[in-house]
């Protein structure tokens, strides 16, 4: 389970405020307050200044969400412009006056409120054992593996508690509007047939014509596309529980013992097969009642006991078990401790398929039983089991030693920091290389673990006291049962790449936009004449679903355009797609369901809590006073 949880990259991300600000503002500006570096100011709010290194976390954290949302085949590089930088801010801005407001109405929680909304985390609630216990070491580990301790974690719940009390009646001023709820679910549940022509750059490359001169000046004016990232050099070490417990040797011995002592673990239990016809006794029935349903099911099972054949048929016409019934009384295969003792005693006492036992006499009234198949129990011999058993010991012995082990790797990586020698010589552990390491998490193998992957490590690793002594980093859990510290061996910082270096991929970036630019062009010049255009087949678009090979701008146009008089047209700049002109043919009114209709007014409450936000946030503003110093920087100018 703790594997599965490790995956996400913040666990507070499931807490609080998910829709009102972005996730870095779910670990508070404190969050940030441990990076060391510049005290140059981004912002002052209220008196409380906002550092350049804490507003460089703070981004770097947001990029990482957005990536982990929008997937692999989105370019970090669009979203690490200065726009998202002055967003990852404005939210930052805002968890600060919320936390002056909170401050100045003396607004606490208790410990038990803490403690309650942590239990209400899904992760953190499945930590509790069978007896009901909670399993705090599973618990520490678990906020480890986020890069935290448990301290700062709830002290983060307490501050996001807190914040909640602040927005606690923002939400409830805000009255929704069915109205434009049932016409935007209406809208939803609208389609739209359009025919499209489309303006391809490709269809418009052979006409560029770019000189080495404007390829330098597009270099120039785009030098963030063509950054070398900052990088380094670095020493690891890790600590596992499954290299501990691949060094621990388990003798056939010790597991035969382990197989003798535990043998109900390998075995498969009997079973049988039955129908039954049952004549059912309510709990309620009296002497005379239960006397005649006992004479029933003793005539029935005469019977059947005369003439087995009729055993399926009898089932369906006189058993009052609705389960089994129709299926001739069949039961299926089932175990003995699937089925009320006296059943199963009768069941199991019989030896020959065929055979019929009855009435026998349960809670549930008197059963006639015919044993219908006997599948005989199992002993796993122990050559088929041991491989197995050696593992398991192999793991609960590693996990014994993982507690003394991790003491002492923590300690010789923290006592001897400029070298992972000591810890080579007591631990026998590799030490590892790595060149050009970056901020950005790589992909592990599949079920590896590596410190590369690790954003928690990556981001120790690149802290300005780690880059500036090149001391090891204190241990960090990167996984449940995985710990690793690593030195930095050398540093490059970031750098622009030279114009001959990079000179092939800017001269293509700048035959891709213009000819962009020449599709743009030539569309925006059809449009003016679309009786001439030549479209492709008809589309059926909705707002719900996409169409494969239809871009969202298209579809958001279609909508957006009268259906007074069809057909109608317009064009839609696709960007470095090029350029689309499209036709409106028809229109299909479709019915909004009641779901559909629901869904849209949540949405509506949603918008309208988050304009009562906005307007919350700027009187907040006025109150304790905002100034904004971090200033994007601008484009280099054009060459020549």
């Amino acid at each position: 389970m703790l594997e599965s949880i490790r995956k996400h990259s913040k666990l507070m991300q499931i807490v609080l405020f998910v829709l009102i600000f972005p996730s870095f503002v779910l670990f508070g500006i404190q969050g940030y307050s441990s990076f060391e570096g510049s005290a140059d100011a981004a912002a002052k709010v209220g008196g409380q200044t906002i550092s350049m290194q804490q507003l460089d976390a703070a981004n770097r954290d947001e990029i990482a969400r957005l990536q982990s949302m929008l997937g692999s085949a989105v370019d970090i590089k669009q979203l690490d412009t200065p726009e998202q930088k002055l967003r990852t801010l404005d939210g930052m801005i805002r968890q600060t006056l919320l936390q002056l407001e909170a401050r100045r109405e003396h607004l606490e929680v208790t410990d038990a409120q803490v403690q309650q909304a942590i239990l209400q985390i899904p992760q953190i609630a499945a930590l509790r054992k069978p007896d009901g216990s909670f399993d705090v070491q599973a618990y520490r580990s678990l906020i480890a593996a986020q890069g935290m301790n448990t301290a700062q974690f709830e002290a983060q719940v307490r501050e996001q508690l807190i914040l909640q009390q602040v927005l606690s009646g923002l939400a409830g001023s805000v009255i929704d509007s069915q109205a434009l709820a049932t016409a935007a679910a209406k809208a939803a549940a609208q389609q739209r047939v359009v025919r499209l022509a489309l303006f391809k750059p490709a269809d418009y490359t052979a006409q560029v014509q770019v000189t080495p001169q404007e390829v330098e000046t597009f270099y120039k004016n785009n030098t963030a596309r063509f950054q070398k990232p900052e990088s380094a050099d670095i020493q690891y070490v890790v600590l596992s529980a499954a290299e501990v417990a691949a060094g621990i040797k388990v003798t056939a011995e010790q597991a035969k013992a382990f197989y003798d002592a535990n043998l109900s673990k390998f075995s498969t239990p009997a079973e049988r097969r039955a129908s039954h016809i049952l004549i059912a006794v309510p709990t309620d029935a009296t002497a005379a009642q239960q006397e005649q349903a006992k004479a029933r099911a003793e005539a029935i099972a005469k019977q059947v006991k005369a003439n087995p054949a009729e055993f399926p048929a009898l089932a369906r016409k006189d058993s009052q078990d609705p389960g089994s019934a129709e299926k001739g009384g069949d039961l299926g295969y089932f175990t003995a401790d699937a089925m009320v003792k006296p059943f199963a005693d009768a069941v199991f006492g019989m030896q020959k398929i065929g055979e019929i036992a009855g009435p026998i006499k349960t809670q549930f009234g008197y059963h006639i039983i015919e044993l219908t198949g006997i599948k005989p129990g199992a002993q796993q011999p122990f050559d088929a089991v041991k491989a197995s058993i050696e593992k398991q010991l192999q793991q609960e012995a590693a996990q014994k030693q993982m507690s003394a082990d991790v003491e002492a790797f923590t300690n010789a990586v923290f006592e001897h920091p400029d070298s992972f020698q000591a810890v080579e010589d007591k631990l026998h552990l590799k030490v590892q290389s790595a060149s050009n390491v970056t901020r950005t998490p790589q992909p592990a193998a599949p079920d590896a673990v590596s410190p590369l992957s690790s954003k928690a490590f990556l981001d120790a690793l690149f802290a300005e006291s780690s880059l500036r002594n090149k001391h090891n980093l204190q241990a960090i859990q990167i996984a449940p049962n995985v710990w690793a510290s690593a030195r930095v061996l050398s540093f490059s910082p970031a750098q622009t790449l030279p114009l001959a270096q990079v000179q092939t991929q800017a001269r293509q970036m700048l035959v891709d936009q213009k000819a962009a630019e020449l599709a743009r062009k030539a569309g925006e010049q059809a449009l003016k004449s679309p009786a001439t255009l030549t479209f492709g087949a008809p589309q059926t678009i909705n707002l719900t679903q996409p169409t494969p090979g239809v871009s969202p701008l298209i579809v958001s146009k279609a909508f957006g355009l009268s259906a007074s008089k069809l057909p109608a047209t317009a064009g839609v700049d696709l960007g470095a797609q090029g350029y689309a002109v499209l036709q409106l043919d028809k229109v299909i009114e479709g019915q909004a369901p009641a779901q559909l209709i629901s869904a849209a007014a949540n949405a509506e409450q949603q918008a309208l809590t988050q304009g009562v936000m906005n307007a919350y946030i700027e009187a907040l503003k006025k109150r304790f006073g905002v100034e904004i110093l971090y200033k994007p920087r601008a484009e280099p100018a054009a060459a020549g």
